[in-house]
């Protein structure tokens, strides 16, 4: 059964939605990575933070991911 928050649309509740479609966690990954490569040493204060962004989205997937696979 799935629980939504109190005051919640139907409509507001599946924005909530995540998909934890491990293909696609995957594939999520590898956009990061390609990304991070295309950056590669960063020239600007833009480039860092853009970086530092895709570090943080892969660590979090990484993490998705091997929850997944462990259930």
């Amino acid at each position: 059964m799935i629980r939504r928050a109190a005051n919640v649309t139907e409509e507001e509740n599946d924005k909530l939605h995540v998909n934890l479609n491990p293909i696609a966690l995957e594939a999520d990954l590898a956009y990061f990575g390609a990304r991070m490569e295309l950056v590669g040493t960063p020239k600007t204060c833009y480039q860092e933070a853009q970086l530092k962004v895709y570090r943080v989205l892969a660590r979090s997937l990484e993490e998705t991911l091997l929850r997944l696979r462990r259930a």
